[in-house]
């Protein structure tokens, strides 16, 4: 397995021509005198040590010695020809020679040098290796010519180890270690210490490297897996050989390192992401082989309990091998709290869980499934039927307390009242319901088909069809009307409205202090019927609280314009609200103060020329303001104005109506102060631009007589609310009102605590909002 290359030039076919001088002037280096000894070449050049050197000329027989550098005599000398066409040849030192100049030495005593130096071929050369199987940690041998002028061997896939490890190395010989990284394959030896030659572009490209022609077997570890059924977290053993050359284990889903190695045996325990497949060891080297496929364990259901259950109740699943569960979904509500053993997993069934398979999750991504089912409510009897559209309607059952609605006739889907019980719940019979099987919406999102209700209708005038149509203060109200002959009157929140019916349609204006839940009620000679519309106010609502045409004059005018008891009339009016005056310029300059009716100073600060360019002048209402203005007498129940150049035609005042702005929701159960949900991003605080006065709204459901919950911010820098409780929240919701100090603190705080840290006991947090005014 014999492989070469030359460093230098390729040997020359052709000799050298080469000139010599003579010692003596005797010598005729004429080369057609027949008696002369003359020397007209030599070669090959380069040569090799160890080769042939052939010289040609006349009379060469006449040569009894030549001289190669370093003094190396030749005096074996094989005459190929003689006379005038003679040659010689001669064997050059393996050893010894150098590049220089060859001199021939005559018989009679003197001597020719040739003109051109003597050149050496050098091919590095592999001979052989051995041993042809090894170990990473075995030391090579690898034996050939030149390689003291190596520099670096090369392993399979170009691993580099340099000259300084070798533990060996002259011409003939070069031993070292084979790394750990090493392959299966042919090696090469190299000219150039790449390792350390930077970037030598020169050095580099002078790089010479020799391969072998067989390949060099680098063993790796060889085993089997013992057991080929493995639970996660047991012990995996592999038996084998060399084991000790492992460096990971890949399994599908998990890569191990902390490996556990003889060489005969290899153990690590089994990851919970592990799952079915292939045991592959890998090397150093990167050299990957398979130990056998490992199926993975998991668990058996072998009953649940109890059957059914009822959502909220405790369940129990029992089984082998449960302890490997890692999360658990029920159908329509995923991610259950649940507690397991070995042996049995139990957990409480989520409010909004469908009948079906539970499913089990696995940390590997495997699952199984459990089947159960659930409590169903019942329905056993109505207090009438038929029941009258527009009356209340008590329905009795078993566990109606799964129960959040109920469908009528007719598709009208009624709410449960928050006083419902498991065994009965009163609601009011839509106008429109029809006769139909009464249908149980539950909490989990299922409906239940009960039995038949009947539905008489009322007799006086109702709506057959409620609109979906979401109205504004001021927006023309039109619906049809049942029994329309009947209505007397329509009233909204109480107050009559102007109303005109023609046919069966009935028409009215929304009032502008209509809101958001605003009640409508129509009456009929023979009773009445109230319905809930469907109204959105809008974000600010304005009234007109003067108007008029006055000249300001010369300071020489004191209108007393706006009467301040119509806040009084307006409770909803609250600090941030708006009053703005408009304001004609009657010249270049002009200026105008306001004051109080009582001359008790100006109410804000003076209007003119420059600080109002656009004639409309706001005075933001602050809680001291409005206090004063609703505490004067009549006379000076009013504002005073005067100035010069201008003329006042119109006040107004705006009212900017709470907005509810959703930062967080889900079903934070508290339990008993056992969960700590970090909710509510207040970055949304900045984002909203919220000022003081804003509010923190949080939704409470509770889950037992008595609950209590404490609010933290998100750095457990303190309560930043009294805590809410059964007691000053019986409804259910609890408003923190926003100081300049608890946005600044909330705003600042970073990622991790720019949340809200919730505990409490009995009771279960669904949402927070911000209540803000939009301007």
């Amino acid at each position: 397995m014999k492989k070469k290359i030359f460093q230098l030039a390729a040997i020359l076919a052709a000799f050298s021509m080469v000139f010599a001088c003579s010692s003596r002037e005797e010598l005729d280096t004429d080369q057609y005198d027949d008696s002369a000894v003359v020397l007209q070449a030599y070669g090959p050049q380069p040569v090799v040590r160890g080769g042939q050197l052939r010289f040609v000329g006349s009379n060469l027989q006449k040569v009894v010695s030549v001289t190669i550098p370093d003094d190396n005599v030749i005096t074996d000398i094989e005459v190929v020809a003689s006379g005038t066409h003679s040659e010689i040849r001669i064997t050059v030192p393996k050893e010894t020679s150098m590049p220089g100049y060859p001199v021939l030495t005559l018989d009679d005593g003197s001597t020719i040098t040739a003109k051109t130096q003597l050149t050496y071929s050098e091919p590095v050369s592999i001979e052989s290796f051995s041993p042809a199987q090894i170990l990473p940690g075995e030391v090579l041998t690898i034996k050939g010519d030149y390689l003291n002028l190596v520099h670096e061997v090369v392993f399979a896939e170009n691993v580099k180890i340099s000259e300084n490890l070798f533990t060996a190395h002259d011409r003939y010989t070069i031993k070292l270690a084979v790394p750990e990284t090493a392959q299966t394959g042919k090696i090469a030896v190299g000219t150039v210490d790449e390792n350390n030659a930077g970037d030598d572009e020169a050095l580099l490209k002078s790089l010479n490297l020799v391969q072998s022609e067989t390949e060099l077997v680098v063993k790796t570890a060889q085993g089997s897996l013992a057991a080929s059924t493995v639970k996660a977290g047991a012990t995996v053993t592999i038996n084998g050989t060399d084991l000790t050359l492992v460096k990971k284990v890949v399994l599908e889903g998990a890569t191990v390192t902390e490996l556990t190695a003889t060489a005969t045996k290899l153990t690590f325990a089994l990851p919970a992401t592990a799952t079915d497949g292939d045991v592959v060891m890998v090397m150093a080297s990167g050299v990957e082989v398979v130990a056998g496929s490992l199926k993975t364990v998991v668990p058996t259901v072998s009953a649940v309990s109890p059957k059914p259950v009822k959502n909220g109740a405790e369940l129990t699943i029992s089984g082998t091998d449960l302890d490997l569960v890692t999360g658990v979904d029920f159908p329509h509500a995923s991610g259950a709290a649940f507690e397991a053993t070995a042996s049995k997993i139990t957990l409480t069934v989520s409010e909004k869980a469908q009948e079906g398979d539970i499913t089990l999750h696995l940390a590997n991504g495997k699952s199984v499934a459990a089947a159960f089912t659930l409590v169903k409510p019942t329905v056993t009897g109505f207090s009438a039927n038929p029941a009258a559209a527009g009356s209340d309607l008590t329905v009795t059952g078993t566990d109606l307390d799964l129960v959040a609605a109920v469908t009528f006739g007719g598709d009208k889907k009624v709410e449960l009242p928050e006083d419902a019980t498991a065994e009965e719940f009163t609601i009011a019979v839509p106008t429109a319901a029809e006769s139909a099987v009464f249908v149980l919406n539950l909490k989990n999102g299922s409906d239940i088909e009960t039995i038949e209700l009947a539905i008489d209708k009322p007799a006086g005038a109702y709506i057959g069809e409620f609109p979906e149509t979401i109205y504004k203060p001021g927006d023309m109200f039109t619906v049809e009307l049942i029994n329309v002959e009947h209505l007397t009157d329509v009233l909204v929140d109480d107050a009559p409205v102007n109303y005109l019916v023609s046919g069966s349609l009935l028409y009215f204006v929304i009032p502008e202090g209509a809101k958001a839940g605003s009640q409508l009620t129509l009456v009929s000679d023979n009773g009445s019927v109230t319905y809930t519309m469907n109204i959105d106010p809008g974000t600010e609502v304005s009234y007109v609280l003067w108007s008029g045409n006055e000249d300001m004059g010369a300071w020489s005018n004191q209108p007393y314009v706006g009467e301040f008891g119509f806040f009084l009339n307006h409770t909803e009016f609250v600090p941030g609200d708006v009053i703005r005056f408009y304001l004609v310029p009657n010249a270049d300059w002009w200026q105008m103060q306001i004051y109080d009716g009582n001359w008790g100073g100006q109410v804000c600060d003076a209007p003119n020329a420059e600080n109002c360019t656009d004639g409309v002048w706001e005075l933001e209402i602050t809680q001291a303001l409005l206090d004063k203005l609703n505490s004067l007498d009549n006379w000076g129940g009013l504002f005073v104005v005067q100035g010069e150049g201008v003329s006042i035609i119109q006040i107004t005042a705006t009212h900017y109506i709470p907005q509810e702005t959703v930062i967080w929701e889900g079903n934070e159960d508290m339990g008993s102060w056992s969960n700590q949900p970090y909710v509510g991003e207040f970055g949304a605080l900045a984002t909203y631009g919220i000022s003081a006065g804003a509010s923190l709204r949080f939704y409470i459901t509770p889950n037992a007589d008595w609950w209590q919950m404490q609010i933290y911010d998100g750095n457990w820098g303190g309560q930043i609310c009294d805590a809410p409780n059964a007691d000053n929240c019986p409804d259910g919701v609890y408003d923190v009102v926003l100081t300049d100090d608890l946005i600044t603190k909330l705003n600042s705080l970073d990622n991790w605590g720019g949340l809200l840290v919730v505990q409490g006991e009995g009771c279960t947090l669904t949402k927070i909002s911000i209540i803000h005014l939009v301007k």
